[in-house]
């Protein structure tokens, strides 16, 4: 099933999880998520639209942040976003059996507190960055096939690998970027994992063995021009700057455990990049050399250890994971993350949820290297940064409070240990919150 909106579009904590399909000739050819609509029904369009096979979504996203203290200065802004998706579900509509289309668009304006205090490791507003400063830029267009009663999954057009790989829809219940929508040292270490809101021509396969495993791979164009100024609209559908592609490989179990069948998602990924890159002593006097390909690792896990309702996330969930790339040019090395979400502990409010995230991200050493003798030197230090970059550590809460159908408003903490990971940064304490909407 593919992600509704882009993971960084799903906001509501009322999303369903990436199902288990039933192994069944009668699977449907697109699953919609279990979203509220601030509008309702609309005086029945919505449900006649939906019962020909066609699902439209329409949501808007506004995160503000300031830091009271610390970083290189105190300051705030405001970060925003509004999404459109249409999920066509041909079998319905056309007879066509297990095919799904999927288009998906955003508008994207504002900043982001941690440029203000001097932080590019881990942006506290996940919203801001890519997108463009555009009225529309395209997400993502594909078509997804699903064969032999959804054992086979095939997908192929404009997308990108958060859409399949390392990402959860659990992961958007934090505002930080460090893993909304994905562990950021995967799209952060190379470029060939690309990430919403931007996309690359690519192919994913997904098959599953039984109802509760699977194994998905693809082959995903590489674009130098991904994040630049070059491609701000989406729609340079062209490969200007293609420099190899990027093939990640990704093993899942999603039981469900015990009489309450509490729900687990467990995977494990790898992803190698066929581009040539420059090694970091590159820029120093005398160093030379370029290789080629980059490696990345994950490992992540969620569970259900209590439940509260009925629910895909109502009860109390436990989050873990952790990412691993090529320290040799990858400014991001490792990145460690927990934590625990409780949504439903109160009867009288069962879609107010908790949310707590403590992430660790360590930063290349080799970099480390580089930068401190660029200082010793006195040239500019590489990766942007006033300093030698160790590692940096983040520390979330937050509580939603569901203020209405399809409306969500999120107050939000977020202490931020070594700013771009840096010694010379004071840490951060940044106050927040996180609205959404969905029409």
């Amino acid at each position: 099933m593919a992600l509704a909106a882009g993971a960084q579009a799903q906001t509501s904590t009322a999303e369903s999880p990436l199902v288990m399909l039933p192994l069944d000739p009668e699977v449907p050819a697109y699953i919609p998520p279990q979203v509220e609509h601030l509008l309702g029904d609309l005086g029945g369009v919505r449900t006649d639209l939906e019962n020909h096979g066609i699902y439209l979504r329409l949501s808007a996203t506004a995160e503000f942040a300031g830091n009271v203290s610390g970083g290189v200065k105190q300051g705030s802004t405001s970060a925003n976003q509004v999404a459109f998706s249409a999920d066509i579900d041909w079998q319905r509509l056309a007879g066509l059996t297990g095919l799904s289309t999927h288009v998906i668009l955003v508008n994207r304006s504002g900043g982001n507190d941690s440029h203000l205090f001097g932080d590019n490791v881990s942006p506290v507003q996940e919203i801001y960055g890519a997108g463009g400063n555009v009225a529309v830029h395209l997400v993502s267009a594909y078509a997804e096939e699903k064969l032999f009663g959804g054992r086979l999954d095939i997908a192929l057009g404009w997308m990108n690998v958060e859409n399949d790989f390392a990402s959860s829809p659990l992961y958007c219940n934090y505002m930080n970027n460090a893993l909304c929508g994905d562990p950021k040292a995967l799209p952060g270490g190379d470029i060939g994992h690309s990430a919403f809101p931007d996309a690359v021509w690519a192919g994913r396969v997904r098959v599953r063995p039984t109802a509760d495993t699977y194994i998905t791979t693809g082959v995903y164009e590489v674009n130098q021009d991904l994040y630049s100024n070059a491609d701000r609209s989406g729609f340079e559908l062209g490969v200007p700057r293609d420099s190899g592609v990027y093939v990640p490989i990704q093993i899942g179990y999603e039981p469900k455990l015990g009489s309450d069948q509490l729900p687990g998602h467990y995977a494990v990924g790898f992803g190698y990049d066929t581009s040539r890159f420059k090694n970091f002593s590159t820029v120093l006097p005398g160093g030379a050399g370029s290789r080629s390909g980059n490696t990345q690792f994950w490992l992540l896990a969620d569970q259900m250890l209590v439940r509260n309702g009925n629910g895909y996330q109502d009860g109390i969930i436990a989050l873990a994971g952790y990412v691993h790339s090529n320290a040799d040019n990858s400014p991001y090395a490792q990145q460690y993350f927990l934590g625990l979400l409780d949504r439903g502990f109160w009867r009288d409010r069962p879609q107010d949820a908790v949310g707590l995230l403590f992430t660790y991200i360590a930063m290349s050493g080799t970099l480390g290297k580089v930068q401190a003798e660029e200082s010793e030197l006195g040239l500019p230090i590489s990766n942007a940064a006033t300093g030698v970059q160790t590692h940096e550590m983040i520390l979330e809460a937050n509580y939603n409070i569901h203020v209405y159908r399809g409306l969500d408003f999120r107050p939000e903490f977020q202490y931020v240990i070594r700013p771009n990971a840096q010694a010379n940064i004071r840490n951060a304490a940044v106050l927040g919150f996180k609205v959404n909407v969905e029409f």
